[in-house]
């Protein structure tokens, strides 16, 4: 079996290789330099009484669906270690990134840091379908689906939902999907995930 890497995978890993060449091997007197080297997908679950966010590393399967990676990150051990600029709560999906700050003792700490603002990363949020429904293109679902906690608990009672992807969604009551937040128009975008529900539950 042949591989070939596409024009995107040869620019990452040129960057990759340059960033890799130019970490500096020693930390000057007084400085306290930022090194920025991976990313992830993570679904937010609790946080602490410092803000600090635990969560499961999740990956986008073939359908767009997020699940959660059995031999995934641990966030910092047992504390967590995630902080989010913006506001979020349990069930959401978002990039986080690892930062690797130099401390008064020359010793690296990793810090993952994720965005729920403009300019950060997109905000994935677990939604839960309240009735057998359609969902037609462009139009503004206000009753039908609630935000729900990784373990499936109510956060909001009724958000609002829009897709505009195929002719026909059909989403039964309890299913469980997600959906892009969209803060300037206070609504959840589902199709980035429409077919997370399956091929039987979409008509073209």
């Amino acid at each position: 079996m042949s591989y070939y890497l596409s024009k995107n995978d040869v620019k990452v890993l040129k960057q990759t290789i340059n960033t890799v060449n130019n970490i500096s091997t020693g930390v000057g007197q007084g400085k306290r330099p930022t090194i920025k080297n991976a990313f992830a997908y993570a679904e937010l679950t609790e946080v602490d009484a410092d803000g600090l966010w635990s969560a499961v590393e999740v990956y986008f399967d073939e359908t767009g669906a997020p699940n959660g990676l059995e031999d995934g990150r641990t966030w910092g051990g047992e504390e967590p270690s995630i902080i989010v600029n913006g506001d979020v709560s349990a069930g959401q999906v978002m990039r986080v990134e690892a930062y690797y700050l130099v401390d008064s003792n020359d010793e690296e700490q990793a810090v993952w840091v994720g965005s729920a603002v403009g300019g950060g990363g997109t905000v994935i949020q677990r939604l839960q379908c309240k009735a057998d429904i359609t969902l037609t293109p462009n139009v503004l679902d206000t009753l039908n689906f609630r935000t729900v906690t990784f373990t499936n608990s109510e956060i909001t009672a009724q958000v609002n939902v829009i897709q505009n992807k195929i002719s026909q969604a059909f989403y039964e009551e309890n299913e469980t999907v997600y959906g892009e937040f969209d803060s300037v128009n206070n609504r959840y975008i589902l199709d980035p995930f429409i077919f997370a529900q399956g091929i039987q539950n979409a008509s073209i």
